[in-house]
């Protein structure tokens, strides 16, 4: 099992993190940064604040992240409950506002499409559908459509199908998740009894499954059909999830622990098929308790829940939001990296604490589709500062050229140490 105890220490108080070279996470000043392309009884706004995936959702300049899935273009929510667009390749940045528009809590581009971007809201979902070659930066409220059903609010979460055909909206208070057809505007349930609403979804990356999450001791692993499902029924809060590139592993935490686990996915063929098969009983694979580090600058102390969890494309890297004690000024929310495998065995290895600068503590994270280098983290701050951390290396699935020369010397190699196995 992996521990933070195996983890190299964290960076020095004033340091930010800036990339990933050589297993290394590497750390300085600002001005040393890499150029990059970018530099129960609750209120709506309460559930919102409990099941979003930004830390501190009520509090924080943004709400909301969400990387488009082919080019190097993001969308992030506001505080304002406006929304801007940001493309590597323009200077515009639409600003988003529509008077349905309020406490955004989650967004999602769709997949093979340009220009549709999905914003959960309070009392809706609106699909907004931008020109890419517009130059406005104020697009009119007439290019979003407007997704409601009764008792379907407020919406929390959102997630595309893989290829773009449907789109899943959940909300706490609605038993069922919607599976919409934006063409119509129309929708059909997929109804379940026991666990309350749904709060949380991730549709895996081949599009066999979907995890959804409840409020409540339930959540369950879906073949999302419109005729039929099959399920998995855990016996624990589920706080959030995602799935490995291929969809046959899926890494998920619960409220009240501080670990992480593992449920694998097996494919049937014949006459199961379209079922959801695999492990029974899900493994520990992470144990992220409180942790004393020993530095040059005194002891520090990381560990405790955690609050998302993300998993870069390549299957590489997964980035770890632990939520410290918000009682304790000493154990400050933080982002743990760690080295992954899943073929032809599941392994976690330590990479590294990521660090921003002093008093800025993450609240939302996320990994660009297609970095060719290796893999891009992404992370929005207390501070509403958005950083960009390069993770550089070379794929075991698809070999792809290093940089031909480093940013920075290379002052040591890291220390390979025991990491969770199936084996």
């Amino acid at each position: 099992m992996c521990s933070l105890g195996l983890f190299p220490p964290p960076p020095p108080p004033g340091d930010v993190t800036l990339y990933e070279l050589n297993n290394a996470l590497v750390c300085g000043r600002l001005s040393e940064q890499l150029p990059l392309a970018f530099q129960s009884q609750l209120t709506s706004e309460d559930m919102i604040a409990a099941f979003s995936q930004a830390v501190d959702w009520a509090g924080c300049t943004v709400r909301a992240f969400a990387w488009h899935p082919h080019t190097n273009k993001f969308a992030v929510a506001l505080l304002d409950d406006s929304i801007r667009v940001y493309n590597s390749s323009s200077a515009t940045v639409p600003s988003l506002k529509h008077r349905l528009q309020r406490n955004v809590a989650s967004m999602a581009w769709k997949p093979l499409c340009a220009s549709i971007l999905a914003v959960a809201c309070q009392s809706c979902v609106l699909v907004w559908h931008l020109d890419p070659t517009s130059l406005s930066t104020r697009p009119s409220s007439g290019c979003a459509q407007v997704l409601s059903y009764p008792g379907h609010s407020p919406v929390t979460s959102l997630a595309w199908a893989p290829g773009g055909e449907r789109l899943l909206s959940a909300s706490p208070v609605d038993t069922a998740m919607l599976v919409w057809d934006v063409s119509t505007e129309t929708c059909v349930q997929l109804q379940w009894f026991g666990g309350g609403g749904v709060t949380f979804l991730a549709w895996s990356p081949d599009g066999s499954k979907v995890l959804a999450a409840t409020p409540s001791a339930v959540f369950r692993v879906t073949e999302v059909t419109l005729s039929h499902r099959q399920g998995d029924k855990g016996d624990a809060v589920p706080q959030t999830g995602c799935w490995s590139p291929d969809g046959s592993r899926l890494l998920f935490t619960v409220l009240g622990e501080s670990v992480i686990y593992s449920l694998s996915f097996s494919e049937y063929r014949g006459e199961m098929q379209g079922q959801v098969g695999g492990s029974k009983t899900a493994s520990i694979v992470a144990d992220l308790s409180e942790t004393t580090f020993e530095t040059l600058y005194g002891e520090e102390r990381i560990g405790g829940e955690v609050h998302s969890m993300v998993w870069d494309p390549t299957g590489e890297r997964l980035a770890v939001i632990i939520r410290g004690h918000p009682e304790s000024p000493s154990t400050p929310p933080a982002i743990a990296v760690f080295r992954t495998r899943n073929s032809p065995v599941f392994e976690l290895l330590p990479c590294g604490f990521v660090r921003g600068e002093r008093g800025a503590r993450p609240q939302l994270i996320s990994f660009h589709p297609c970095f060719p280098q290796g893999a891009l983290l992404t992370v929005c701050w207390s501070s509403g500062r958005i950083s960009h951390i390069p993770f550089f290396f070379v794929s075991a699935l698809e070999p792809r050229a290093s940089p031909r020369r480093s940013p920075v010397p290379v002052l040591g190699s890291v220390r390979e140490q025991p990491l969770f196995s199936e084996l």
